[in-house]
């Protein structure tokens, strides 16, 4: 499944992820950077939403993709 909707940060597509998506489409950063920088923004963009992905996998304990798939994702009220 290709999830292409919405996505703003590194904590979307863990999100989209953790709910079963096997990739994230990032449009709007991406295009917002190249119009801002060109190529060397498009780079910083996704070099930090890739790492804000990482921090938080890291903070919640999941060091695979996969250990996120097999916990999904948990609605707390």
């Amino acid at each position: 499944m290709l999830f292409d909707s919405g996505v703003r940060s590194g904590t979307d597509v863990i999100k989209v992820l953790a709910m079963g998506a096997t990739a994230v489409r990032v449009g709007r950063p991406y295009v917002y950077a190249a119009a801002l920088g060109g190529a060397d923004a498009i780079e910083h963009c996704l070099r930090s939403i890739l790492a804000e992905a990482d921090l938080l996998m890291a903070v919640d304990g999941f060091t695979s993709l996969a250990e996120l798939r097999e916990a999904g994702l948990i609605r707390a009220d």
